[in-house]
C-alpha cells in the first residue's frame, strides 16, 4: 500500500496549470486594453491571431487544470484495492507485525537447508606436536 503513503500529483498540477493560464489571460487582457482597444488604426490580422491564441490557450489551461482535480480524484479511487481485501490484508499485515522473527542462536549456521555447528574458538585445546609420536597430541 506505498501508494497510499505517497502524495497525490492531481492538485499541485491542477494548481500549475490554473495559474499559468489565469495569468496568461491576464496578460492578454493587459495587451488588450493598453495597445488594441483604444487604437485609432485598423488591427491587422497577425495581431488577432496571436491574441485571439494567447487568450485561448490561456482559457484552455485553465480549463485542464479545474478538471484535473475530479479526475485525480476518480483515478486514485479506482487504484485502491477492493474493500473486501483491504480489511483482510490489514489483519494479515497486523499478524505479520505481531510476532517477531525467529531468532538463530550465536554459533549455529544452515548450509543447504542443514543446521551446522561453528565450534567455539575459546573452548578449543591448544595441540603441540609431539616428536616421539610423530603427530600432534592434545596437551593437558
Amino acid at each position: 500500500m506505498g501508494m497510499l503513503s505517497s502524495p497525490a500529483f492531481g492538485p499541485r498540477t491542477a494548481i500549475i496549470y490554473v495559474t499559468v493560464g489565469a495569468l496568461m489571460d491576464v496578460w492578454t487582457a493587459v495587451w488588450y486594453f493598453v495597445y488594441i482597444r483604444g487604437r485609432t488604426t485598423p488591427v491587422s490580422p497577425n495581431e488577432w491571431f496571436w491574441l485571439s491564441g494567447l487568450f485561448l490557450t490561456g482559457f484552455t489551461l485553465m480549463a485542464i487544470g479545474m478538471l484535473l482535480g475530479p479526475i485525480g480524484r476518480s483515478a486514485r479511487r479506482a487504484e485502491l484495492p477492493p474493500t473486501e481485501v483491504t480489511g483482510a490484508e490489514a489483519r494479515i499485515q497486523q499478524t505479520a507485525a505481531a510476532v517477531p522473527d525467529p531468532i538463530i542462536a550465536p554459533g549455529m549456521g544452515a548450509v543447504g537447508g542443514v543446521a551446522a555447528t561453528i565450534p567455539n574458538p575459546a573452548i578449543l585445546t591448544p595441540t603441540i606436536p609431539n616428536p616421539a609420536l610423530g603427530s600432534a597430541l592434545p596437551s593437558r
